[in-house]
């Protein structure tokens, strides 16, 4: 090998040997800097906390129901229905007959009724008859003459005699003036006639608590008679009005929304009532809400729902969810909606309620950090490093999110990059709005000129 060739060999290697310094140096200059103490200004979009109109959004779902039914039943079983007045999807006012039924059985329900009043009234007038005559009784026994008197008057009369014919005896017995069987003869004989006269009085007693007894059972009697009227009378009244010759009619004025009935039909022969009226034909959605939306919802607040149809159908919400299902966590509020031809009562609809509108004060959701903690957001300090500081959220508007406690209206937070940022680190920060629209910075004051001298 000759020592041109290797002077040629000799000089490429240097030269390729520069080439690769040359790299390597340029290489480090593009690697990226390393995290550290050390590192420069990290650059992160910031915007303030500002006050909205926050007029937040609930979703809502649920089956429409009636928000007052009257189902109606028969007056009088066992009638058969003769003639429909009414139909499903008819509305009807207050009276309005729907039904006629067979006025022969009617008719004999009735006349059932009016013979049952007319036994009542039998009986009550016998009873007072008793009543009457166990009074006039006892009033003879304690105000006439009487029989019973006679007999205690005589008993009295031999009782008092053979008393005192006995004392006498007593009083001469030590003088031996009475043999002594005429003394024992006089004892006997006042021992009869005291027994006589307890007898005949006890008979006495007797036969007026008897009497009165039986003026008590009367009076009784005559009581339960006059309850047994007044029950009669009031299911006769019952059954006349209820009755109505036959016709089953609305109580109330609104749209019937079930027929469950057929000319020839018995009535009372099914558990179903006969018809169904949605009164004044309101209609309501049974919405579930979910625990945690439940705080975004006003009584009166509006609602808006889709029909299958595709049209709006607009409601209110009349009542607030009463209680929380502990399973599902969910509540049922009642919106009433207003009346629409596209709507009936077992539809699903799906809408959205809007709360009334408050200032609030609000950042972007892209602000809030997400730990086991809870919810933070990165603050900006006037030195230009920021704090992590702890926030309680409420209602969203889009991307916007309402702050129930945390920074004050004015402050600045980090919207972009603050999941790499670390306690008192010192940011580059590129201001925004709420909307993340950059600000512009304020445009620098032009120096003025001085005037030029006068030639």
């Amino acid at each position: 090998m000759n020592k041109k060739y290797l002077k040629v060999a000799a000089s490429v290697m240097i030269a390729l040997s520069m080439v690769g310094v040359a790299s390597c140096s340029k290489n480090k200059k593009n690697e990226p800097e390393k995290k550290g103490p050390g590192r420069a200004n990290q650059s992160v979009n910031i915007s303030p906390v500002t006050q909205i109109d926050l007029s937040p959004k609930v979703v809502i779902a649920g089956q429409v129901q009636a928000q007052n039914e009257a189902r109606i039943y028969p007056t009088s079983s066992g009638a058969r229905v003769i003639q429909l007045l009414a139909d499903a999807g008819q509305y009807v006012s207050a009276g309005q007959p729907l039904a006629r039924l067979d006025g022969r059985q009617v008719a004999a329900d009735s006349e059932l009724l009016a013979a049952q009043v007319r036994r009542a009234k039998t009986a009550l007038a016998e009873a007072e008859v008793s009543l009457s005559n166990a009074n006039e009784t006892m009033n003879r026994t304690i105000n006439g003459p009487k029989e019973t008197n006679l007999s205690f008057e005589q008993a009295q009369i031999s009782f008092n005699e053979a008393k005192s014919q006995y004392d006498r005896a007593l009083a001469v017995q030590k003088v031996g003036s009475l043999s002594q069987e005429e003394i024992d003869r006089r004892k006997a004989a006042y021992e009869q006639a005291k027994t006589r006269l307890d007898n005949q009085r006890g008979d006495v007693t007797a036969i007026l608590e008897a009497r009165r007894q039986t003026v008590k059972q009367a009076q009784a009697r005559v009581s339960s008679a006059k309850s047994d009227l007044e029950v009669a009378v009031a299911q006769k009244a019952k059954s006349d009005s209820m009755q109505n010759n036959g016709i089953i009619s609305s109580p109330v004025a609104g749209l019937v929304t079930a027929r469950n009935v057929q000319v020839g039909d018995i009535a009372g022969s099914s558990a179903n009532p006969m018809f169904t009226v949605v009164a004044n034909g309101a209609l309501e959605v049974w919405a579930e809400i979910a625990e945690s939306e439940i705080g975004g919802l006003a009584a009166g607040m509006a609602a808006q729902f889709k029909a299958p149809d595709g049209s709006s159908v607009f409601g209110t919400l009349r009542q607030m969810p009463a209680q929380i299902d502990p399973t599902k966590r969910t509540g049922i509020a009642k919106f009433t909606l207003e009346t629409s031809p596209s709507v009936r009562a077992g539809m699903f609809l799906t809408g959205e309620a809007s709360a009334q509108s408050k200032m609030v004060n609000a950042i972007p959701s892209s602000a809030i950090l997400y730990d086991s903690e809870g919810s933070s957001v990165f603050v900006m300090r006037p030195d230009g490093s920021v704090t992590k500081q702890k926030v309680v959220l409420g209602a969203r508007q889009g991307d916007l999110v309402e702050l129930i406690t945390g920074p004050p209206t004015g402050s600045w937070v980090v919207t972009s990059g603050a999941s790499f940022l670390a306690e008192n680190e010192k940011i580059n920060p590129i201001k925004t709005d709420i909307k993340g629209n950059k600000l512009a910075p304020p445009a620098a004051t032009k120096p003025q000129q001085k005037p030029q001298p006068a030639h």
